[in-house]
C-alpha cells in the first residue's frame, strides 16, 4: 500500500498511520516533540490563526492517538502544539518569533497567517535556525530568495493573482473589472500579479484602488468604480474588509455587477458579517475546495468534521497538509532544528494527505505546474460555498 493510501485509510478510521521512512528506528531521548503555531489568535483576523492552529492540532492528535511518531530518532514520541498570538501585527510577530527562538523545546514553527507579519518575523527565525513552515502567507517576497530554514506550502500571490485574473475572464466572463485592495503586502502583491495577467485573460482593469487599514466605509471607492462602468468587482483583501465591501455594494444596488474575492475570504465568517442575502452569488477563489470529490479531500473533510463537530475551512486544510512536510522531515532523520531543516530540504517530493504529490521550487516555495491550476472557483449559494459551474 502506498504512503498516500495509508494516510487516507487512517483518515477514514479517525487515526493517521504513516509508512516507516526514517533513516533509523532508534529512539531518541525525548518522549515529546514541541511545535508552535504563530498567528492572530485574537482580533479581526483571529479566524486565520485559530484555524491554522486547529489544523495542526488535528494532525498532531492523529499521530499521538496512533502511538506517536512512527519512525526516526524520535520513534514513539508524541507531539505537543503550543500557540502564540501575533494579533496580525508585524511588531508583535517579531516579538513572538524571538520568544519561540529562545524556547529550546520548540522544534519548529507553523505560521504566520499574514504576509506582513511573516516578512517581519522571518529574519529572526533565520538567525536562530528555526524551521518555519508557511502555509497561509502568500506574498512573493517571502520566497523571492532562498531562506534555508523556510518552507512555504502555499502558492504565492504572483500565481494566485494570475489565476484569479484567468478565472474572471475565462469562467466568469468579465470584461471590465475594478480592483479594490488592502494597502498591505497581501493586497499589493495580488494587484501586481492580477494587472500583469489581465491582458492575457481578456480583461480591462478600469481602476485599482487601495483602501486603508481600519477603514470601515468603502462607499466612496465603490461609487468611483461603479461610475467607471465595471462589470466585475475584484476584492483583493481578507474577509474582514471584503465582507463590509460586499454588504455596502449590496446596499448600493449592485445586482448587475459580479464580485470575486480571494482565498482569504474562503470562510463562513464572510457570510456572517456581510449577510446571506448580500453574499448570494459571490465568487470565491479557493486553495481548498471542500466539495472536491478527490479521495484526499473527502477523507480529510469527513475525519475533521467527525472530530471537531464542524467542517474544515481553508486555513485548517493548508496547515494540516504542511504538518506532514514537517513530519516527514522528522521521520527521515530530523533530531534537532538544524537536521530537521536539512532533512526537509533533501526530500525531493512529498505525498500530502489532502493535496497529494507536492514539491518545493528552488527557493523552497510551492512549485507550480502551469498546466494544472492550484486554485478552484467557488460560489456562495444559500450561504454555502459550493463548486462554481460556469
Amino acid at each position: 500500500m502506498s504512503r498516500k493510501q495509508l494516510m487516507l485509510a487512517a483518515l477514514a478510521g479517525g487515526a493517521l498511520v504513516l509508512s516507516a521512512c526514517g533513516s533509523g528506528d532508534e529512539s531518541g531521548d525525548k518522549d515529546k516533540i514541541v511545535v508552535a503555531v504563530a498567528g492572530p489568535m485574537t482580533g479581526e483576523n483571529a479566524i486565520y490563526g485559530k484555524n491554522q492552529l486547529a489544523g495542526v492540532q488535528f494532525a498532531a492528535s492523529q499521530i499521538n492517538e496512533a502511538g506517536g511518531i512512527e519512525s526516526g530518532p524520535f520513534k514513539g514520541a508524541t507531539i505537543e502544539v503550543k500557540s502564540f498570538d501575533d494579533v496580525a501585527d508585524p511588531n508583535q510577530g517579531a516579538s513572538v518569533a524571538q520568544k519561540m527562538c529562545d524556547d529550546d523545546d520548540i522544534m519548529a514553527v507553523f505560521g504566520h497567517s499574514n504576509s506582513s507579519v511573516t516578512l517581519a518575523a522571518m529574519p529572526i527565525y533565520e538567525r536562530c535556525g528555526m524551521p518555519l513552515f508557511v502555509s497561509y502567507s502568500s506574498n512573493p517576497e517571502i520566497t523571492a530568495e532562498l531562506h534555508e530554514n523556510l518552507f512555504r506550502t502555499l502558492i504565492d500571490d504572483a500565481s494566485m493573482g494570475a489565476e484569479m485574473a484567468y478565472q474572471a475572464g475565462r469562467d466568469i466572463g468579465a470584461k471590465k473589472v475594478g480592483l479594490l485592495a488592502s494597502d498591505d503586502d497581501y493586497g499589493t502583491g495580488l494587484v501586481e500579479s492580477f494587472e500583469e495577467t489581465a491582458p492575457d485573460a481578456g480583461l480591462e482593469v478600469v481602476d485599482a484602488i487601495a483602501t486603508t487599514t481600519g477603514q470601515k466605509d468603502f462607499t466612496p471607492q465603490l461609487t468611483t468604480l461603479r461610475n467607471k462602468g465595471i462589470d466585475t468587482l475584484v476584492l483583493l483583501n481578507t474577509y474582514t474588509d471584503a465582507a463590509l465591501q460586499i454588504k455596502q455594494a449590496d446596499a448600493l444596488g449592485w445586482d448587475d455587477v459580479k464580485i470575486l474575492v480571494t482565498a482569504g475570504s474562503n470562510t463562513p465568517e464572510l457570510v456572517k458579517i456581510a449577510g446571506k442575502d448580500a453574499v448570494e452569488g459571490v465568487l470565491v477563489n479557493a486553495v481548498f475546495d471542500p466539495n472536491s470529490s478527490t479521495e484526499g479531500v473527502k477523507s480529510f473533510v469527513d475525519a475533521y468534521s467527525a472530530e471537531n463537530g464542524e467542517a474544515p475551512g481553508e486555513a485548517n486544510a493548508v496547515a494540516y497538509d504542511s504538518f506532514f512536510v514537517f513530519l516527514e522531515g522528522l521521520q527521515d532523520g530530523g533530531k534537532d532544528r538544524a537536521s530537521l531543516i536539512s532533512s526537509v530540504a533533501d526530500t525531493e517530493s512529498f505525498e500530502l494527505p489532502i493535496r497529494g504529490p507536492f514539491t518545493f521550487d528552488e527557493n523552497q516555495g510551492a512549485a507550480v505546474d502551469p498546466d494544472s491550476p492550484a486554485t478552484a472557483l467557488l460560489e456562495i449559494n444559500g450561504g454555502e460555498f459550493v463548486s462554481f459551474t460556469p
